[in-house]
């Protein structure tokens, strides 16, 4: 569209400069000056300059007889110059018209299918699917950014499919009679009554545009919805259901334990703890957190008059997650309020308040002004307590995973060892919970119809050690009873193994069998019809442009302001 409108801009203004040019000579034949025509014609439109340069004639001819009639074929000449130029404006107009409709189209088109944009209109797919959204209209009202971007992406996808399905129907020439289009109408009730019923008058109330775009939604909706009840009428044979059956009647059940930074000995982890027992002293904080100066000011003067904590927080805190229960976060350890400061100095001016004093503001990382209330006084910690023993473990694989990794590799020998003879013996010893995972399928090829490792897994890792094929032929083809050596969790946030026994196989779990076979019966005949959906939201003929108009649909002024 913008192509052919800067093509027939140039076009127009060549034959607009043609048009000024050809006045100029006629304007010079008449013994009259060639630039001072082509200027007045230029400024003027040929048409007018051409009219009042029929009427004054050639020059020594006007002084010679003024008086003279103005001929037939003048008069001729005159209308076909006019219409020939009018023309020629009017095509120079129309291209503008053209393009500014083009631009003021593109400012609200949210993408496009095969050159079709995709927009918000009354009665389109977009607007009924968004209107009809409940999470739409909470999150509307709600200001929840987050559900209102879903709820307009949901919209935005169903009406690029239902373009491209459309699209599809017309070039199959599939065409709904008009009397098909009516009893879909009325059976969708867009004319109905209070009771429920047709009603004529709001039919007649309605304008004329309003039922025109509800007839043209409705004509393209039934070969829409055609081509969509088609891609759905794949039936599963016996056959196909006797080979699902077969796959999902083979299961077999794990249990395992993990290696970690848990696995650490309680009596390492007391000793650290009490080396640096200043890192793992425990107080009760609230936060109040503002972005700026300015900001700051009214929150100190509240403060400062007396005002109640809880009350300041409420209406000048940026913080959302605390600001509705007083800025409360609960108990943190010394460590972990060490990682929201930007300067470590500023650490003492918070672990020394009394229970219910606050602090001057201070600066975390991030810029904010934050103002530290102690709900309670610092306490030191117990290193009998399991609690206060994790939380040395837990901080010394973040900040000394080395010291965690030379443990487990100088014992995982021995723990591995152990767990062939005494499973559970091994687990209790590296501190571990020990896992079940039931009536799992060997899905290494990752059928969604298939209840593998990763669906039955609670921690995942598991699931993740059988992302490799060896370790999963290791588990399916080791005998009941089987214990596995350490098996690395390559990608656990810190070094991780697992220790895996397999306590069950069956190899006729009809239950299993049943199960998978009436879910990939009813499934199976939908899939066709998610992969063409999928095809089309992913195909090169589909443009998205929905992030940015989704953007200056909620905030026009940023985004004006931005481009």
């Amino acid at each position: 569209m913008e192509l052919l409108g800067i093509i027939l801009i140039v076009l127009g203004a060549f034959a607009y400069c043609f048009f000024d040019i050809l006045i100029g000579f006629f304007a010079k034949k008449k013994g009259r000056s060639w630039l001072g025509w082509f200027l007045f014609s230029l400024f003027t439109t040929p048409v007018l300059a051409g009219v009042v340069l029929l009427l004054v004639g050639n020059k020594d001819a006007f002084r010679s007889a003024k008086g003279d009639s103005i001929s037939f074929k003048k008069i001729i000449t005159i209308i076909i110059i006019a219409v020939l130029a009018m023309l020629m404006v009017g095509g120079v107009y129309y291209v503008i018209v053209l393009i500014a409709q083009s631009k003021a189209e593109k400012a609200n088109t949210w993408g496009s299918y095969d050159g079709e944009p995709i927009l918000i209109e009354n009665n389109n797919v977009f607007y009924n699917t968004l209107v009809n959204d409940s999470n739409f209209q909470t999150a509307y009202l709600n200001n929840d950014y987050n559900s209102l971007l879903q709820s307009y992406y949901n919209a935005y996808q169903s009406q690029v499919v239902f373009t491209a399905l459309t699209q599809e129907a017309q070039k199959a020439k599939i065409v709904a009679p008009q009397k098909l289009v009516n009893d879909l109408i009325i059976r969708a009730g867009v004319y109905n009554g209070s009771d429920g019923k047709f009603s004529e008058e709001i039919y007649k109330n309605a304008s004329e545009t309003e039922k025109n775009q509800v007839n043209a939604y409705y004509t393209n909706y039934y070969p829409f919805n055609l081509i969509q009840s088609d891609l759905m009428t794949t039936i599963v044979t016996p056959q196909e259901a006797d080979f699902v059956a077969s796959l999902a009647e083979h299961t077999r059940s794990f249990e395992y334990f993990i290696i970690n930074y848990m696995s650490y000995p309680d009596d390492l982890a007391a000793s650290y703890g009490n080396e640096h027992s200043d890192l793992f002293r425990t107080m009760g904080i609230s936060l109040l957190t503002v972005h700026t100066e300015e900001e700051l000011e009214p929150v100190l003067e509240a403060l400062n008059s007396g005002a109640a904590w809880e009350d300041v927080v409420a209406e000048y805190s940026e913080s959302s997650d605390s600001s509705s229960n007083g800025g409360k976060v609960g108990d943190v350890k010394v460590f972990s309020l060490l990682t929201i400061l930007a300067d470590e100095a500023d650490l003492e001016k918070i672990t020394s308040l009394e229970a219910g004093a606050y602090s001057e503001p201070i600066t975390d990382p991030y810029g904010y002004y934050v103002i530290f209330r102690a709900d309670t006084a610092i306490r030191e910690a117990d290193f009998t307590d399991e609690e206060e023993l994790a939380a040395v473990k837990y901080y010394l694989s973040q900040n000394d995973p080395e010291t965690i990794k030379a443990y487990i590799e100088e014992n995982i020998g021995d723990i591995t060892a152990q767990a062939q003879s005494d499973f559970e013996a091994a687990a209790s010893a590296v501190n571990s919970t020990i896992y079940a995972v039931n009536d799992a399928v060997n899905n290494i090829g990752g059928s969604d119809y298939l209840g593998g490792i990763d669906e039955y897994d609670d921690t995942q890792y598991l699931a993740a050690v059988a992302q490799d094929e060896a370790v999963v032929k290791e588990l399916f083809s080791a005998e009941e009873g089987y214990v596995t050596g350490a098996l690395e969790v390559t990608d656990a946030a810190s070094t991780s193994f697992i220790v895996v026994k397999v306590t069950d196989i069956k190899d006729d779990n009809e239950d299993n069998s049943y199960v998978t076979v009436l879910l990939y019966s009813y499934y199976a005949p939908i899939q066709p019809r998610d992969d063409r959906f999928y095809n089309v939201l992913n195909s090169d003929k589909h443009t998205d442009n929905f992030y940015n108009q989704f953007l200056s649909t909620l905030f026009p002024s940023d985004s004006s302001s931005s481009t």
